[in-house]
C-alpha cells in the first residue's frame, strides 16, 4: 500500500471546495396530518472489503419534524469497539443531489479517504455530536461524537435546530467515520496511509459506512 500526507489544511480545502449545502425544501411527507416527513435508509461500507475491520452495517432514520427540527437517528453494528465514530450529516451543494462513494473512490492507494469522500457527499449539514456545538466546526470533535460498545455497536438519536439540516433532510446522507485497520483498540499514527492531525489520526477520519436519500 502506497502512503501519502494528508494535511489539516488538505481536509479544510476539500470541505470548502464543496462548502455547507444550500436550503431545500423537505419533501416525501410520509404523515401529511402530522407534518412530520420521514426518511428511512441503510448504511453500506464505503470501503473494499480488502481493508481490514470495514464491514460494518446500519440504518439511519431522519425524522423533519414541524416546528423547524430535524432528528436523526443512528443505528450501526461492526464498527471499531470501543472507540469514537465521527458522524455527519452531508448534502447538496449548489443544487446538486450529492452520493454516497464506493470502493472505486479510492485515489489508488487502497482506502477511500476522506478527501476521497467529500466529492460525492458534500459538504456538512450537521455534525452528529452527542452534545454541544452540530456545526461543522465540530467535524471532529472526537470527545463529543457517539462511542461504539464492545460489540462495535452504537445507537444514537439526537434532535438538532439547525436549520439547514432540516431543510436538506430530504436529500441527505449519512457518513459513519473510524476505522480500527491494525485493530490494536485505538486510532493511531501507525495504520493506515498516514495521519491527518495530532488530534485526529487518520484512521479515526476514514469513511466507514455511508447512506442517504439522493443515493
Amino acid at each position: 500500500m502506497r502512503t501519502r500526507t494528508i494535511s489539516a489544511a488538505a481536509v479544510a480545502a476539500a470541505i470548502a471546495s464543496v462548502g455547507i449545502a444550500g436550503t431545500a425544501t423537505a419533501a416525501h411527507d410520509k404523515n401529511p396530518s402530522a407534518q412530520v416527513a420521514t426518511y428511512a435508509y441503510e448504511l453500506a461500507p464505503v470501503q473494499a472489503d480488502t481493508v481490514a475491520n470495514s464491514q460494518g452495517s446500519g440504518s439511519t432514520r431522519i425524522t423533519a419534524l414541524p416546528n423547524g427540527k430535524v432528528q436523526v437517528k443512528v443505528q450501526a453494528s461492526g464498527l471499531a469497539p470501543g472507540l469514537p465514530h465521527a458522524m455527519h450529516l452531508h448534502g447538496v451543494t449548489d443544487g446538486v443531489d450529492m452520493g454516497c462513494p464506493g470502493p472505486g473512490a479510492d485515489n489508488g492507494d487502497g482506502i477511500v479517504s476522506v478527501v476521497d469522500g467529500i466529492p460525492f457527499y458534500g459538504g456538512i449539514l450537521a455534525s452528529l455530536t452527542t452534545s454541544g456545538d452540530t456545526t461543522s466546526a465540530s467535524a471532529l470533535a472526537l470527545d463529543r461524537f457517539p462511542v461504539a460498545d464492545a460489540a462495535g455497536r452504537i445507537s444514537y438519536t439526537r434532535t438538532f435546530d439547525d436549520a439547514t439540516a432540516w431543510a436538506n433532510a430530504d436529500t441527505a446522507q449519512v457518513v459513519v467515520h473510524g476505522i480500527d485497520i491494525n485493530g490494536d483498540g485505538t486510532y493511531d499514527f501507525g495504520a493506515g496511509p498516514s495521519s491527518l492531525t495530532p488530534a485526529a489520526p487518520l484512521e479515526a477520519t476514514i469513511p466507514a459506512l455511508c447512506g442517504g436519500i439522493a443515493n
